[in-house]
């Protein structure tokens, strides 16, 4: 698949090539021009949608990163409630939907763990329900 990048790059490297024929020439003719002009437009075009792909890129890893960061709170009170039960504290949930806390538990990790896939070096580690309700 050809990415707006390697098109740019193409774009760029004609460009150069057709600089270096016409400087090495007495005279540019009117068709090589047009065309230098025409992949000089191409370029910046090809440049534009490559900056707006990479922001659009990096709003919707931010989003995902914040999805993760809720889910993490999620994890957070199942596990707390899953103790409670293994404990004996919470003694009238039915089985079933102590099977249910389970594999929700389960399907709510696995997902946070693909949305942190995501995350990049520097980026925040994800705070607690208490972090994100105290902020320092």
């Amino acid at each position: 698949m050809t990415t707006a990048s390697d098109l740019a790059q193409q774009a760029i490297d004609t460009i150069n090539a057709l600089k270096t024929l016409a400087e090495n020439g007495a005279s540019v003719p009117d068709d090589i021009q047009a065309q230098l002009d025409s992949y000089a437009v191409q370029v910046k075009d090809l440049e534009a949608r490559l900056e707006t792909q990479q922001d659009v890129s990096e709003v919707y890893r931010n989003e995902i990163l914040s999805n993760s960061e809720f889910l993490g709170f999620a994890v957070e009170i199942i596990n707390k409630i899953q103790a409670l039960l293994d404990s004996g504290v919470i003694n009238t949930m039915p089985v079933e939907e102590q099977r249910q806390l389970q594999e929700t538990l389960m399907y709510i990790t696995e997902r946070q763990k693909n949305d942190d896939d995501y995350r990049k070096a520097g980026d925040p580690k994800p705070r607690s329900f208490e972090e994100y309700r105290n902020p320092v």
